[in-house]
């Protein structure tokens, strides 16, 4: 999954799942911590207590970093800005600018890593 060859697989199916798939590639580079607190049922299920809201909030808060990090494995330029949380923070708290530019660099680590795994950035880890 993670050869040069099937960048162009990848790439439709960050597009037809609307990034979901990097779930998938994260899991193919190993990132995923057994001690973190996505790990924990706890956290999901006092959030799925306080109806749906939390929940949502919790799985997009998984999604971004599971996206950070593939990005970061794939050696995504920029690193200090979006592997930073300040950054999603900021942008989450600042009205219509920052939300734009969260949506921006939300698009950017989907294309950029497509980009480098076309590139072969991946291949070690397949």
């Amino acid at each position: 999954m993670l050869n040069k060859k099937n960048w162009f697989i990848v790439l439709l199916l960050n597009i037809i799942t609307l990034g979901l798939f990097n779930f998938v590639l994260a899991y193919k580079l190993n990132l995923y911590d057994e001690n973190a607190w996505y790990n924990k049922w706890q956290y999901w299920f006092f959030a799925s207590i306080c109806l749906i809201f939390p929940v949502f909030i919790l799985f997009i808060v998984f999604l971004v970093q599971m996206i950070v990090k593939v990005a970061v494995k794939l050696k995504v330029d920029g690193k200090d800005i979006y592997a930073s949380p300040y950054s999603w923070i900021l942008c989450v708290i600042v009205p219509i600018i920052g939300w734009v530019l969260l949506i921006v660099m939300y698009i950017y680590l989907l294309v950029f890593s497509t980009i480098n795994i076309s590139k072969g950035n991946g291949e070690a880890y397949d």
